[in-house]
């Protein structure tokens, strides 16, 4: 598979890097740490200024027609940098599953308002058994005065305390159904959840929460939908997470040359080039498999065993170079003043979202008929 990229997404990758490289230092994200909201407002305006979160939405939506790919080549770029912000969620979960399973009058409404950054939105897709999929959704939307009531808690729901909106699948008589839910709805109450990654998450509970107009596109079709929703998150929270490993891996490689031991820089060491090659060698086939289910999913294929395959892969890549990466730093790695901590705390974190390796391994097997 050919990984190179198009001139015009060279260009995405070049521009995005440079301005994270000015506008989110280290120290911005040390700050959003302890910061409540978890990202600068400043920040959120440049990024939509520069029509990042209208990039895979059609032109006459506000967007600029970008591809899935595109979305994924600029991800990878916000993993580096460690970019925080709701943009995942608002853009590559509810936006695109608009785009896709929405109503016309949810494409017109809604689209232009996540491409301009003026409606955050944010995605609740796990109930307390914390597990994807629309045979893990145990929320209960109930039927009455022509809307639904939803009952239930949602937790892990990321930026939830900035969000417009939120994408909530449920239960009801007639199978899993996407809602739209407004944050500031009655019978809404966030509790904030303590992340090894440090960033905003939390408990979202529904009490009586009415929904009027609030379904995404046929609710006969919401199963489908949020499967497909599923899919294309898994594979972008991959690309994120490629990012995050390959600065990771650069980082570790510039260290060994400057670090001397024995009168020697530990890069000329062979047990240290062989753990930076296998780091190279993780990360590529991560991008290889997280790219080429891409395209499948881009034209219209079945993509399972492929999504299966880039998410174990993508998780033991940025895992493991982590891991590998503190191992070559020795002690100062761990230190809270050194940076390469706040990668690895996020790759555990990352380890888990959208489904740990075993149940991926698991979808594997399958598909290749192994069980």
């Amino acid at each position: 598979m050919d990984l190179s990229l198009t001139e015009s997404q060279q260009k995405l990758k070049d521009t995005a890097r440079e301005v994270f490289e000015v506008e989110c230092p280290t120290s911005l994200v040390r700050a959003m740490e302890q910061d409540d909201r978890g990202y600068p407002a400043d920040l959120w305006e440049r990024i939509s200024g520069l029509g990042w979160s209208g990039l895979p939405f059609p032109e006459e939506l506000g967007g600029s027609g970008g591809t899935l790919t595109d979305l994924a080549v600029l991800l990878e770029e916000f993993g580096r940098s460690l970019v925080p912000g709701p943009f995942f969620n608002s853009v590559a979960v509810v936006g695109l599953t608009l785009l896709d399973a929405g109503t016309d009058a949810q494409r017109t409404e809604l689209l232009p308002r996540i491409a301009d950054g003026s409606v955050i939105a944010t995605a609740a897709l796990l109930d307390a058994n914390a597990r994807y999929g629309p045979d893990s959704v145990s929320m209960t939307a109930e039927r009455r005065d022509g809307g639904y009531v939803l009952n239930g808690t949602k937790m892990f729901v990321e930026y939830a305390n900035s969000a417009d909106l939120m994408l909530v699948p449920a239960r009801s008589d007639g199978g899993v159904v996407l809602l739209l839910v407004p944050a500031s709805a009655d019978g809404i109450s966030l509790t904030r959840l303590d992340s090894i990654a440090r960033d905003p998450q939390f408990a979202v509970e529904f009490s009586g929460v009415f929904v009027q107009d609030g379904v995404v596109g046929d609710a006969s079709q919401g199963n489908e939908a949020l499967k497909r929703a599923l899919d294309r998150a898994a594979l972008l929270h991959c690309a994120h997470c490629i990012g995050g490993a390959q600065h990771v891996q650069e980082m570790t490689v510039e260290y060994t040359k400057q670090r001397v031991q024995f009168d020697r820089a530990i890069a000329t060491f062979q047990s240290v080039q062989h753990d930076c090659a296998d780091m190279v060698i993780a990360i590529d086939s991560a991008r290889l498999a997280t790219y080429d289910a891409i395209t499948k999913i881009e034209d219209g294929q079945s993509a399972d065993k492929e999504i299966a395959l880039a998410k174990s892969l993508t998780n033991h890549a940025y895992k493991w170079t982590t891991l590998t990466a503190q191992q070559i730093h020795g002690g100062i790695g761990f230190m809270e003043e050194y940076d390469l901590q706040l990668w690895t705390r996020r790759a555990k974190v990352a380890e888990l979202k959208f489904g740990a390796s075993s149940g991926h391994v698991e979808t594997f097997a399958q598909q290749m008929g192994l069980k």
